[in-house]
């Protein structure tokens, strides 16, 4: 019998935005596009990082009055990826955590909607990773 213990933790990171910001760089079209990027997404990861948030997870735009997630973030996050971690910014208004019990989702935006680098940066503690 052999045992393996695991001592790290598996990290993904992702570049590429939805197009509610203007056309700017790394934009992808809603659907299958995105979709066909966040499937890149490889199951068995413990923290996620990508520009944006999932739908419905400190997505709120309170100037146009939406939620600026992606729904095909969101379903591939709960349904195949599951970290323990989802790390992202870009909605300056949605800085902090939130959780569905599962994963933890954290909107780790420094600046302001206006541009002012005054939220404090998040700290989060996880519990060293051990597995047979």
């Amino acid at each position: 019998m052999s045992l393996k213990i695991k001592t790290s933790f598996l990290i993904y990171c992702v570049v590429c935005r939805t197009p509610l910001h203007f056309g700017w760089g790394f934009n992808l079209q809603r659907g299958q596009p995105l979709l066909d990027k966040w499937n890149l997404i490889p199951k068995g990861i413990d923290i996620l990082m990508t520009h944006g948030p999932p739908l419905g997870f400190r997505d709120w735009v309170p100037k146009v009055l939406q939620r600026a997630g992606c729904v095909e973030l969101l379903n591939t996050v709960q349904k195949r990826v599951r970290p323990k971690l989802h790390v992202f910014g870009h909605i300056h208004e949605g800085y902090g955590i939130m959780t569905d019990s599962y994963t933890t989702y954290i909107n780790a935006s420094i600046c302001t909607v206006s541009y002012q680098p005054i939220n404090l940066p998040i700290i989060m503690d996880l519990p060293n990773p051990t597995s047979l």
